[in-house]
């Protein structure tokens, strides 16, 4: 039983990253076209970076009710400002 819920929590973490990448991507675009990239967010931590001619996205959320911290991040072309 332990084993089958691990299995669980490890599919839901997993899942979770991949939606959190995909929203990592989609603010980054956002924000290197001038858009509110906090729309984006969907509770996560958001914080821009600038480097260069690159804008990235870094989101963070608690992941597993806390037991890990998923974090993603994604760069796109600032040109768009």
């Amino acid at each position: 039983m332990l084993a089958l819920a691990i299995a669980v929590g490890a599919v839901a973490a997993a899942a979770a990253q991949v939606g959190l990448e995909q929203s990592a991507g989609a603010a980054a675009r956002a924000a290197g076209r001038g858009d509110d990239p906090a729309a984006y967010a969907r509770g996560a931590t958001l914080r821009i970076e600038a480097h260069g001619g690159l804008v990235c996205a870094v989101l963070e959320r608690p992941g597993l009710g806390g037991a890990l911290t998923l974090r993603a991040r994604s760069c796109a072309s600032a040109e768009g400002r």
